[in-house]
């Protein structure tokens, strides 16, 4: 209810505005809003992030309203994430950001009305993929060394643990990853099928691009593996893919797949020890 109330007061919302919990990930908490007798939101101009207009919607409100009050640990600029979202809605990838809040716990943006997850076949999310990667657009650096060290502070982990052995004695590939201008592209870094919604009128929309950011291409394919617990031949199958809609060399590409798949596993181990260490 104080989400509501924020959110009354944000966006000039109704007293019959209903809020509903929908399933989310280990951090955030996702609601959905809607206010069956209001057309109209203070929005924020895609010109400037801290100044507020009006303008009036077709159809009742409906928004994804995430709550991030958990994440301390993760690093990420949630306002230069809702500037890159509103780019990527421009393109028709992503559901348009309606509100953050001063303080970046809340972040407000459009529902997708109707849309279900797609079920996507290796072919369809190489597709996905290729299409995230070819978009012209430019976000800050994923800065993978720095996030790993930062991951490594928030834990606080010994200089003699294994975890923090592994990825010294990665170091050196992570930082030459994001110099290889050949595979330097927009990322999406959390891909799971679940957040490939299918609209409609049958386009599909991509949610949760937290923690996109400009990076390595086989860093991305190795990500979306590893959350949705992908076979060795089915990551196979989605590379082999991926290189015939790019035009890419195969056996270089599956061999750069599979160095990123180290890196990804040593990150996503980072990250929950992180994470873990946030929670005590």
């Amino acid at each position: 209810m104080d989400i509501i109330a924020t959110l009354q007061k944000a966006l000039n919302l109704s007293d019959s505005a209903k809020m509903s919990v929908h399933p989310a990930g280990a951090v955030n908490h996702v609601y959905r809003v809607q206010d069956p007798l209001n057309n109209l939101l203070h929005v924020i101009s895609e010109d400037n992030l801290q100044s507020r207009s009006q303008y009036l919607i077709d159809t009742p409100v409906d928004l994804a309203v995430k709550w991030m009050g958990n994440d301390d640990f993760s690093g990420v600029n949630r306002a230069h994430q809702f500037a890159l979202q509103q780019q990527l809605h421009k393109f028709g990838v992503a559901p348009q950001p309606i509100w953050l809040s001063d303080d970046e716990t809340i972040w407000v943006e459009q529902w997708l009305e109707h849309s279900d997850s797609a079920t996507l076949s290796m072919l369809e999310l190489a597709n996905t993929l290729a299409r995230i990667h070819s978009l012209p657009i430019t976000a800050r650096p994923l800065d993978l060394a720095s996030r790993w060290q930062h991951y490594i502070d928030v834990a606080q982990l010994d200089i003699s643990s294994e975890l923090y052995s592994k990825a010294q004695s990665l170091q050196k590939q992570v930082i030459k990853s994001e110099q290889d201008d050949d595979d330097y592209v927009l990322c999406h870094n959390d891909l799971l099928t679940n957040h490939v919604l299918l609209s409609a009128d049958n386009s599909l929309k991509i949610i949760d691009w937290e923690y996109a950011a400009m990076g390595n291409r086989y860093f991305d394919l190795a990500s979306c593996c590893l959350i949705n617990k992908l076979e060795h031949n089915e990551s196979r199958e989605l590379v082999r893919h991926y290189t015939t809609i790019l035009n890419i060399d195969e056996h270089d590409a599956i061999a750069k797949f599979d160095l990123h798949t180290e890196i990804v596993a040593i990150t996503n181990d980072l990250w929950f020890a992180a994470l873990n260490a946030n929670k005590v």
